[in-house]
């Protein structure tokens, strides 16, 4: 995979799949942006990822409007545009359907579908102005299929399928 000159933001990159993602991107030549809440963590991802790409680390809460807009407005300007958003930021709520309690349900639907939507509208007008590009969002078989020990994050996940199959 040669990624020299593209210009990719990462969210949730302080763990997981998003912080694989930082190092397979810059491994690969790219130019990377990682972004997360959780800033020690997503600033050590970044100053650690090596490779003939870089890596530096903007804070972001996925499911805030003026976050976004704010990390989103800093990361094109250190880019000098945007190629690519790679976004596999979500969290994971494990519990029955008949117990989740009302206030779980809106926090991982605030960060998995609403953090979505937020950042996917945030690229979008940058990725016009380069000619195009790419959104990828992460999605899970969690989506496509019953879990009743996560129903919430699997409400999330098939949320996240629909929202992509209609933008794209």
């Amino acid at each position: 995979m040669n990624l020299e000159s593209k210009r990719i933001i990462v969210t949730g990159c302080a763990s997981g799949m998003g912080a694989a993602t930082v190092r397979a991107y810059t491994g690969a030549g790219a130019t990377v942006v990682g972004m997360d809440i959780v800033e020690d963590a997503g600033s050590s991802v970044c100053a650690d990822a090596t490779g003939p790409g870089s890596a530096i680390f903007v804070p972001v809460d996925v499911a805030d409007y003026d976050s976004v807009q704010e990390a989103f407005g800093k990361a094109v300007g250190h880019l000098g545009g945007l190629d690519v958003i790679a976004h596999p930021a979500a969290v994971h709520s494990a519990g029955a359907a008949e117990a989740i309690p009302v206030a779980d349900w809106d926090r991982i639907f605030a960060i998995n579908v609403r953090g979505t939507m937020l950042t996917n509208q945030a690229a979008h007008p940058h990725l016009k102005e380069a000619g195009g590009g790419a959104i990828i969002n992460f999605g899970s078989i969690s989506g496509q299929r019953a879990e009743s020990g996560s129903a919430a994050y699997s409400a999330t996940k098939g949320a996240v399928h629909a929202w992509t199959r209609s933008a794209a």
